[in-house]
């Protein structure tokens, strides 16, 4: 398996090709300028040796009513073997929705 969608959808287990082995996540919230911002960075370990690193921020707000709302998602691909080639290496996104939509259409092709 060589492209990120396929190592993104294990994350979410989704079957994808790819096993899953372990992750880990760390809290790294902060505040800027009175706002909270949550920021979820996790460790992703797959069966093949390759490891990714997704980030996952948003500004908390008590009144959010957006139907998706905006988030910044990154992942990016830390290691991985001579054998795997994965690309692209790094992918963001501004919310979830927009994040879903670029799983559907890679999954179908």
């Amino acid at each position: 398996m060589n492209n990120l969608h396929t190592y993104i959808a294990a994350t979410k287990g989704e079957l994808s090709g790819v096993k899953l082995e372990a992750s880990e996540s760390f809290d790294k919230s902060y505040t800027d300028q009175g706002i909270v911002v949550s920021c979820i960075e996790s460790i992703f370990h797959f069966s093949n040796g390759v490891v990714m690193k997704c980030c996952n921020e948003a500004d908390i707000f008590e009144d959010n009513e957006q139907i998706c709302p905006e988030c910044w998602i990154s992942y990016e691909v830390i290691s991985e073997s001579d054998e795997t080639h994965i690309c692209p290496k790094t992918k963001t996104f501004l919310n979830h929705c927009q994040e879903a939509f670029w799983l559907k259409i890679n999954k179908s092709q």
